[in-house]
């Protein structure tokens, strides 16, 4: 092992991202700015500390190959401060495997609340659930939830504020009691929301408090997560965020043990939604601050790494997308003038969307949507002759699967293709993911004796009696045991192995097998999947090759939309236009612009139906070529694209695509940026340690702490600042005004020393709204914003 670095202890940072399929880690160094070693290694779910300890011990060994020979390996001593990012959160929220939680709503009623999405059905005095079956998809814009959310209960209870803070009806604890004692056996944790609780957060205090004592289980608040008002929908967001609180808890306590055993002594940090660093120590205390962290650091390392050129920050000048593709999720961001762009256009907005649900989370405005490398390939049981989907829930690819189950997976495989009538569960497994805890504890679904824990268990034991991995044709084709089979994948305690992207990568020798494992095994997962067939009965592939093809088709063709919707919404025009008849043709002329063989140079002109500007790179192309759909598979790209005559001119020019370069990281970006960014007529750029950009953008990250209050006038000549559960009133505009900003000064400047940025900088936002009324300004509110912001110190 090489000699530790002669420099001053804790000069480095350890950056480190936890995401759905790989965790990484890198070392920074501040003072040169450079990135001096990086690791990378596959989460195992299962075990975090195992994986965290891996890239941790890797990353300081410089095992990674890309230590800087001079300098050599850097000692836990030189470590000064630990950022972490993950994108733990996020994933399960994307795939609906976040842990059961209780919503408290105070002074809603049922209507309101269906108006975000929470559809419900009365199962006693003012208790209702969110699982309405007869619920539509979407209402007044809002998508309905789905997953864990769905079968969330909900606790309706009198109580709430009017919209200046004054109590409109008095909390009811005796009712909130009677309905906890209803619902406490399926819950891990709480969330609470009242009426204008931003106003006057007491009833959520009063709630909270209650709560706690009667069952001891965390509890979060709406008016903690967002100053805003829009009571529904911060509800949903606190339940979203309550139901993450185990899964952040566990990943934080991993990330501390890790640290112990390397004898790293340093601060330990984490990345939020909003790009900044916070403590631990608040995490701790508001675990669902790590909501959105993956995809903030994502944009944070992306925008440093590729601006460090001169080249990168001309580009991030005149503007640009990123894109993070990852196993799990794809993570997009609109960049202006530098600044992250959201998805109305606006500059500076702070909630984002995962999931499909619009949160109140403060955040990076991103966009995450279900689709990576490791993504599920299904028959959509609805789509279109010989249709396919990709995501969003994430899967163990096959060739991983034999890899570590060599002697299941493959010959599993070749039987099944030995088979006459291929079923619809060939080609997947159970792979057992955790052991060592109570399955009642880990799913939460009921007493240990109950039926349904009984099934639960059952299948563990099958699980396990097949040496951890069970080919899925060996479970009951039953409703019963389908639902128990959710139950178990949402738990954690089995992972389901099948086709993939990343299978198909192999096919196609895009990307190197032996770099993720078996290629024998997603051969013939992709063979055996061709055979499946649709609802009109139709084989869905013709080999192994076309599947591949058509699978990677789907995949890069819905990340390029995803990106022309988040740069559609950044120009002011609905991303949803992207899905219209005209720009889906668009996209198809230019797609059979790029399907075509690459050409020799030549002199002639382009034909009817393709200008130069629809061609690809050359360089891009070839490759482009090979994902080409054999013309036996009579399969369009579209299912209403109509073939165009070579001969026919034609007198529209339609074009869909991105203006400006596209900057992408993760580990598929190499394979599958320029593919994606000749779909869209632009280039890709792909920065230096693009890999590992997430654990830059941890250890890069700033620290800043917000805090926003709200001055109303309930009545003429009186002013409230709304600050905590007894807002106070004031006789001018100036006096509320300076007690609010002394307030929110304090508790930035204590929050940010608190996240190690003790010398942070302050800076004062006032805002005042008004409205005509009779010839002169009438006061409508006040907005006041103060932000503590610096670096954390790296010692």
């Amino acid at each position: 092992m090489t000699a530790p670095l002669r420099t001053p202890p804790g000069r480095f940072c350890l950056g480190i991202d936890t995401g759905g399929t790989f965790t990484d880690a890198v070392v920074y160094d501040h003072d040169s700015d450079r990135v001096v070693a990086t690791a990378k290694t596959p989460t195992r779910h299962e075990d975090l500390y195992g994986c965290v300890v891996e890239a941790m011990s890797s990353v300081l060994e410089g095992s990674s190959g890309s230590q800087n020979a001079r300098t050599g390996t850097v000692s836990a001593a030189d470590i000064g401060l630990v950022a972490v990012s993950t994108t733990l959160a996020t994933n399960a929220l994307v795939e609906g495997a976040a842990r059961p939680a209780g919503l408290v709503a105070i002074g809603f009623e049922p209507e309101v609340l269906a108006r975000v999405g929470l559809h419900a059905r009365t199962l006693g005095p003012r208790i209702v659930r969110a699982d309405a079956p007869e619920a539509p998809d979407s209402v007044d814009g809002h998508n309905r939830l789905t997953g864990s959310l769905a079968s969330a209960p909900v606790v309706v209870v009198g109580g709430g504020h009017s919209a200046h803070g004054d109590e409109r009806d008095p909390l009811d604890l005796d009712e909130l009691g009677r309905a906890l004692d209803s619902i406490d056996g399926g819950v891990e944790a709480y969330a609470v929301a009242a009426q204008f609780s931003v106003r006057n957060a007491a009833h959520e205090l009063q709630a909270r408090d209650a709560i706690a004592q009667r069952t001891g289980k965390p509890v979060t608040c709406s008016h903690e997560l967002s100053p805003r008002l829009g009571g529904p929908r911060r509800a949903v967001t606190t339940l979203l965020n309550a139901q993450l609180i185990s899964v952040t808890a566990r990943f934080t306590e991993a990330i501390r043990a890790a640290m112990e055993s390397l004898h790293l002594d340093a601060r330990l940090m984490v990345v939020r939604g909003d790009g900044s660093l916070v403590s631990s120590r608040f995490v701790t205390e508001r675990p669902i601050e790590t909501v959105l962290s993956g995809p903030a650091a994502s944009v944070i390392g992306a925008r440093h790494l590729a601006g460090s050129s001169a080249v990168g920050q001309e580009m991030f000048d005149a503007g640009g997308l990123i894109v993070d593709i990852g196993g799990t999720t794809t993570d997009i961001a609109a960049i202006r003038s530098g600044a992250v762009v959201a998805a109305d256009g606006s500059d500076d907005a702070d909630t984002a969307t995962v999931g499909g649900h619009a949160t109140m989370v403060s955040a990076l405005p991103t966009v995450t949507v279900g689709l990576g490398g490791d993504s599920e390939i299904r028959i959509p049981p609805d789509g279109g002759r010989g249709e396919l989907s990709v995501g969003p829930r994430r899967v163990v690819p096959l060739c991983v699967a034999a890899q570590r189950h060599p002697d299941v997976v493959v010959p599993m495989l070749r039987r099944q293709l030995e088979a006459e009538r291929p079923l619809a569960e060939f080609g997947q497994l159970l792979l057992r993911a955790a052991s060592g805890a109570a399955a009642g504890f880990l799913t939460g679904t009921g007493p240990p004796d109950s039926p349904q824990m009984r099934l639960d268990d059952q299948i563990l034991r099958l699980v396990d009696g097949a040496g951890g991995a069970l080919p899925l044709t060996e479970l009951k084709r039953s409703a019963r045991w389908r639902g128990a089979l959710e139950r178990l994948e949402r738990s954690g305690l089995v992972r389901r192995a099948a086709l993939t992207p990343t299978d198909a990568c192999v096919v196609l020798g895009l990307i190197d097998a032996d770099t993720v494992g078996d290629a024998s095994a997603a051969s013939a997962g992709a063979e055996l999947f061709s055979r499946q067939r649709d609802r009109y009965g139709v084989d869905v592939g013709t080999g192994a090759v076309d599947l591949s093809r058509r699978v990677m088709r789907v995949a890069l063709r819905g990340t390029a939309e995803a990106l022309l919707g988040v740069a559609l919404g950044a120009d002011g025009i609905a991303p949803s236009e992207i899905g219209r008849p005209l720009a889906q043709a668009a996209l198809d002329r230019r797609q059979r612009a790029l399907d075509r063989p690459a050409a020799p140079e030549s002199n002639d002109a382009a034909p009817n139906d393709a200008t130069p500007e629809d061609a690809a790179p050359g360089d891009v192309n070839p490759l482009w070529g090979l994902l080409d759909s054999s013309e036996s598979s009579g399969v369009p790209i579209a299912p209403d694209a109509t073939p165009i005559p070579p001969n026919r001119v034609l007198l529209a020019h339609l074009d869909a695509g991105a203006r400006n370069p596209i900057v992408a990281i993760g580990a598929p970006a190499p394979t599958y940026a320029p593919l994606i960014a000749a779909l869209l007529g632009t280039t890709a750029a792909v920065p230096a340690h693009a890999q590992v950009a997430n654990a830059v953008g941890a250890a890069v990250a700033p620290v800043r702490i917000t805090k926003q209050i709200t001055v109303t006038a309930p009545r003429r000549g009186s002013y409230r600042a709304h600050w905590g559960d007894d807002p106070p009133i004031w006789h001018s505009l100036d006096e509320a005004r300076e007690w609010a900003t002394a307030q929110a000064v304090e508790a930035a400047k204590a929050e940010a020393a608190v996240a190690g940025a003790h010398d942070a900088e302050v800076t004062v936002d006032f805002r005042t709204r008004t409205a005509p009324s009779n010839g002169r300004e009438l006061f409508v509110e006040a907005t006041l914003r103060v932000t503590a912001a610096g670096r954390p110190l790296v010692a």
